[in-house]
Parts: C-alpha cells; sequence; structure tokens
C-alpha cells in the first residue's frame, strides 16, 4: 500500500546520512565544467526519494519516540496507520505544551505562526502527494483524518540533507549571474532576451508549444506589480484552481520565485528540477559560455515546473519592463495587467514616462484584455496605442478598490482595516481574475463590474505577500518590513509605519539601503517627514560578511560599491538633518549583522526596558538580508547558551 510505502521511506529518510552520497557516472565524466565538485556533492539518491515524500515544514518534533512507534507497529496496515497518527498526535501536543520556538523567516512566511495554536488540525506542514492522500482516503479515512495523518516526521539530518544539495544547486547557479561588466555590455548592446530565452528553453528540451498549453496571467509596472500577482494567485486558489506563480525578486531563498499554489516550490523537487535543466543545457551549449544568465534559466525552470505540475493558470511577474523580458515569451496570454508606473531603469527602458509606458505595455497580445490602474494621461495614451496595434479597442482602467466594500457582503470588513497592499493594487486583482474566470471557466463577469462575494474577499484578505507592508514581533522589537523601493511605495511604506507606531513610546529606528543610481534623496525626505527616527542605519543589502545563504549571493554590484552608495544614502541623510534642524543621527554599516548589533548595544534589551519599533525598508534584498541577520544572531547566541565555554 502507497501508505505503508510513505512509511518505510519515512524510515530509510531518517536514518540519510550526507556522506552516504553516490553521483551518477554520466555526471561524474565531464572534467571540463569548472563547476563539477559543487554539482558532485549536491547529487544523491535521497534526492530522489524526498521528491517523492512532504518534509515537515515547521514542525521540530522530535522523531526518537515518533520513529520507534511507527516501527514496532507492524500487525496490519489499519493498526500501522492508526499508531502513525496517534504517535504524531501525541509528539504535536508535547510540543504544544509549550510555546514552539520559530525563527523569524517562520514567521515572517507564515504569518499566522504568531497567533496560539490551539487545535493540532491547524499546524501548517507540507501536505503528501495527492496518490499518498487517496490511498489513505481509499482505506476508509476520512478528509480529516488524512490531513492528520500527513504530519509525517522526517529528521532534522533529512532535512540538512535536501537543504545542502539545494544550497548546492543554488552555488551552480549563481556562476551565472551577470557581474557589472555584463550587465553594462548588456545595456549598450539592448539584445532581445526573449529570442534567447526560447532557444535555451527549447534547448532544455521544453518546446513553446507545451509552455503554452497553459493559460496565464501577465503583470508589468513600476509599483505593485508583485504583490497584484500575489493578490490574483491568492483569489484564484480561493477559487478552488491550481496555480502557479512566476515573481522575483526572492526575499530568502531562490525556490520563493517559483510557487505552487501560493507556496514557494519544495527544495528537493527545486533541486531535481534544476540539475535536469542545467545538465541538458551544459552538455548541449555550443561554446563554453553558451549558457543562459541567471534570470533567464530561473523562468525557464519556472516554465518546466509548471508544465510538470499542470497547474491551471500560471500568473507571471515581469522581471524588468515588458517588451524585452524573458517572461514575455508566452503569446497566448489572454489577461494582461500593467500597475502604475514610474521612472525605473532608465539606462534600459528609456528616460521619460512614455517610454516607460512602451516597454511596459510590450507585454500586449493580440486578443488580450488589458486592465491597468494607471493614472498618467501621456501613459495611458501610450498603452492604448500599443493595444491598438495588437488588435484591441478598449483597456480598463479599473475602480478603486473602495467601490468593492460598499455592499452588505463586505460589512464585515470594513474597508480601513485592510492592508495597503489590498487597497493599492485589490481591484485590479479582481479584475484580472475574474477576466481569467470568465475565459476559462464560463464564470458571468463584466469587465470592471464591480462585484465582491465571500470567495473574493477570502482570496484578498487570506492572501500573503512577504515583505510588503508586514508587521512581526521578534525578541523585544516590532520590525515593519516593506521592500518599498519607489517614491510612491515609500509613501505608502511611511503612512503605513506612521500608523502603526504613532502611539508608541518605543525608540523609532530606520534601516534602509537602495540600489542603483537614481536620485535617493527624494525618498529620503518622505521617510525623514514620517517620524523623528532615533537612529537611522545604512547598510548594504549584505547579511553578514559572508553571505548567510547561497541565494543571498548577488554578483551584479561590488560589495565595494554597495559599501560606497550606504555611505553615500547615509550622508544625503545628514544633509536632510542639517537642513531640517534635527540631530545626526544617521550610521552607515558594512552588513546587517553589524547593524542589529550596534543598535541592540545603544538599545538594550532588559526586563523592563529596550522594545523598538524597526522600519527596514528600501529593497527586497536588504529585507531578506535582514531576516537572515536576525536569525544568524538568534542561532548564534543559543549556541553560547548550550556550550558557555
Amino acid at each position: 500500500m502507497l501508505g505503508r510505502a510513505c512509511v518505510r521511506e519515512i524510515t530509510f529518510l531518517a536514518s540519510f546520512r550526507p556522506e552516504d552520497t553516490t553521483v551518477p557516472a554520466s555526471r561524474e565524466s565531464r572534467p571540463d565544467d569548472p563547476r563539477a565538485p559543487a554539482e558532485k556533492r549536491s547529487i544523491n539518491m535521497a534526492n530522489r526519494q524526498l521528491c517523492r515524500v512532504c518534509v515537515p515544514r515547521l514542525l521540530p518534533v522530535s522523531r526518537s519516540s515518533t520513529l520507534s512507534a511507527l516501527s514496532s507497529s507492524s500487525r496490519s496496515p489499519v493498526s500501522n496507520r492508526q499508531s502513525m497518527r496517534e504517535a504524531r498526535l501525541r509528539a504535536a501536543r508535547e510540543q504544544h505544551s509549550s510555546p514552539p520556538n520559530y525563527t523569524l523567516a517562520e514567521l515572517v512566511f507564515n504569518p499566522d505562526l504568531q497567533r496560539n495554536v490551539h487545535d493540532i488540525g491547524v499546524i501548517e506542514t507540507k501536505k503528501c502527494d495527492k496518490d499518498c492522500n487517496a490511498a489513505f482516503e481509499h482505506d476508509g479515512y476520512s478528509k480529516e483524518a488524512v490531513e492528520q495523518l500527513n504530519h509525517l516526521l522526517i529528521s532534522d539530518e533529512t532535512n540538512k540533507a535536501v537543504n545542502e544539495a539545494f544550497e548546492a544547486a543554488i552555488a551552480q547557479l549563481n556562476f551565472l549571474q551577470s557581474n557589472e561588466d555584463t550587465i553594462r555590455d548588456s545595456v549598450i548592446s539592448r539584445r532581445d532576451a526573449r529570442k534567447f530565452t526560447v532557444k535555451y528553453l527549447e534547448r532544455s528540451g521544453l518546446a513553446l508549444e507545451t509552455v503554452e498549453k497553459l493559460s496565464y496571467i501577465h503583470v508589468a509596472g513600476t509599483k505593485g506589480k508583485g504583490s497584484t500577482c500575489a493578490l490574483t494567485e491568492s483569489l484564484l486558489r480561493h477559487q478552488g484552481l491550481k496555480t502557479g506563480f512566476y515573481s522575483s525578486p526572492h526575499i530568502l531563498a531562490t525556490n520563493e520565485r517559483i510557487r505552487i499554489n501560493g507556496q514557494p516550490l519544495d527544495k528537493a523537487k527545486f533541486t531535481e528540477h534544476f540539475w535536469k535543466v542545467y545538465n541538458r543545457l551544459w552538455e548541449l551549449r555550443e561554446h563554453d559560455h553558451d549558457m543562459p544568465a541567471y534570470f533567464k534559466f530561473v523562468t525557464i525552470l519556472g516554465f518546466h515546473v509548471f508544465v510538470e505540475e499542470k497547474v491551471d493558470v500560471a500568473v507571471l511577474e515581469v522581471g524588468i519592463g515588458g517588451e524585452s523580458d524573458c517572461t514575455n515569451i508566452v503569446r497566448n496570454v489572454g489577461t494582461v495587467g500593467i500597475t502604475s508606473l514610474a521612472l525605473e531603469h532608465t539606462d534600459l527602458l528609456g528616460i521619460t514616462l512614455e517610454e516607460i509606458a512602451w516597454q511596459k505595455a510590450g507585454i500586449i497580445k493580440p486578443g488580450s484584455h488589458v486592465f491597468t490602474h494607471v493614472t498618467q494621461p501621456e501613459c495611458l495614451e501610450v498603452i492604448r496605442q500599443r493595444a491598438k496595434d495588437n488588435g484591441i479597442d478598449t483597456i480598463f482602467q479599473v475602480p478603486p478598490t473602495e467601490e468593492y466594500f460598499k455592499s452588505e457582503a463586505t460589512a464585515a470588513q470594513p474597508y480601513e482595516d485592510l492592508s495597503a497592499v489590498i487597497k493599492l493594487n485589490g481591484s485590479l486583482a479582481v479584475q484580472l481574475a475574474m477576466d481569467y474566470l470568465v475565459r476559462a471557466k464560463g464564470r458571468e463577469h463584466n469587465a470592471n463590474e464591480i462585484m465582491m462575494d465571500q470567495q473574493l474577499l477570502d482570496g484578498l484578505v487570506k492572501s500573503h505577500w512577504p515583505g510588503r507592508c508586514q508587521k512581526v514581533e521578534w525578541r523585544g522589537m516590532r520590525l515593519f518590513f516593506d521592500g518599498a523601493h519607489t517614491l510612491e511605495s515609500i509613501e505608502v511604506c511611511a503612512e503605513w509605519f506612521h500608523k502603526n507606531v504613532k502611539d508608541s513610546p518605543n525608540p523609532k529606528i530606520l534601516i534602509f539601503n537602495r540600489k542603483g543610481q537614481t536620485d535617493i534623496r527624494p525618498l529620503l525626505k518622505v521617510l525623514h517627514r514620517t517620524y523623528p527616527f532615533d537612529m537611522a542605519c545604512f547598510s548594504p543589502n549584505l547579511s553578514a560578511s559572508k553571505p548567510i545563504y547561497a541565494s543571498q549571493v548577488f554578483l551584479s554590484v561590488s560589495e565595494e560599491r554597495q559599501l560606497g552608495r550606504s555611505q553615500s544614502i547615509a550622508n544625503d541623510w545628514n544633509d536632510l538633518c542639517r537642513a531640517e534642524n534635527t540631530p545626526l543621527n544617521s550610521q552607515a554599516f558594512p552588513h546587517l549583522v553589524d547593524t542589529f548589533i550596534a543598535i541592540r548595544e545603544k538599545y538594550p534589551l532588559t526586563d523592563t526596558s529596550g522594545e523598538l519599533d524597526v522600519l527596514v525598508t528600501g529593497s527586497f534584498h536588504l529585507v531578506g538580508a535582514a531576516i537572515a541577520a536576525l536569525d544568524s544572531i538568534d542561532q548564534s547566541q543559543r549556541n553560547e547558551q548550550d556550550d558557555p565555554k
């Protein structure tokens, strides 16, 4: 039975040791690959096994008593499963007799963990595959019982093996990153990324025609495209659809960029897909440098995953621009969204708003329905013209989100209590989701019609976009994370932060960074007038002197330039302080670990004081580095407590 097979795999994986690694000969015989050792370390048979079982995401229950209970139950299939269930419930209840000790990363990606857990049924873990579920249900278990049985307990050693294999794959992926010189050359040459993406996609063994058998929603824009995609995905998932979601950048780990049903792709699956695609591209290269760059590769990987997972619909967030973006290869996009526009990446996209709009509207295809909340008349005119060029007579400017919350259906959910993300992008997301449902599922809905029911409401309010207007309480700090990096998004961030801290007596700390060469002073002015910060810290998007995760290695800007940029921003902040006659309170740091250590040296946490309100903003990469730094500091302190020597 599949249920017993799962138990056998768990027992095997619990005893697996990372050093028990074998490498297929076909992968060893590649002496010309300068990165072969990294690959060799990451390939092992356990990964293939792990792709077929579920790894608990957040519940580090001790395995000794549970595994012994599992192994001692061998009388019958039914008693096996009953013992499994009893052992899991017992172990979970024991753990919940005291507060769980989650990492900051777990709290950021799973906000429900901050609430009290009263029932074992709400513990969040990854689920068994459909075959495993079907086997248990076939034997008479209810869906609720299957949910309980899906809390498979796998050893810490196995989780470590999965993470090590994943990190090795990411280390290999990082070799495909572009450095500063390569980026500069690509700007000069203005090569069309779409042509090369299709070339490598088909070389990887996936035909564009196969990719286009899936349905897509494509979203471009300067501000809010990621959160609009996240809301749209959540709306569709709450309609019972299997969703794919491709976004960038990631916060902590690269697998965040590829999501299935709202969850980052399982690390074991990511690793398996990665090597399948990478090996084929490497073997078929025509010369030493004939490999796709980082973003192209991850985009191709995302299409492989969506096809393999047979998603009902994939939501694609544009990387940069739209016209020449790697995601802009699919020709059958029926639903297009364009979020608000501002000047960005002017070296790539143009120096006027009209040029920016032209690039963003490049994702429009013949037959697309185009929805937007762009307001600038000159940008709207460009979008309309690009739509006409594709045979489209009408684009739809969506109504304000507030209009959806004036009916009896939303009486229990006041508009004022919604997150800033929903207020800004909720209407566009609803129209994108409903347009897809009309096309694919025959739902009755007119474009731009204002409607709201319980399913749509759940899809909005239960969506989660980590690092965007997110508050997390952690070790005496109220952390306010927002990856805002444009003037408009910083204004939203500042308003959100002020609303949350205006009545708080805690010292206010700003941690800020922003990549790029655009003028930073307008953003700093917004933050400076938001609140009289007691301490302003400026750091590169670096967690520590050495990256804590391979996914946080970025070669596009040298560390020296990053440090110089942070010092320059600190100087601009001090200029603002002088102009406004406020205390000079800025300091530049080499990385986030040093930043938080300095903050705690100035404001130590005691039994009676030391509570802080900390705003981390300006870059999603900065948010990720801050999370990694705080978890690293926390783990270091735990190690010292466990081993005082």
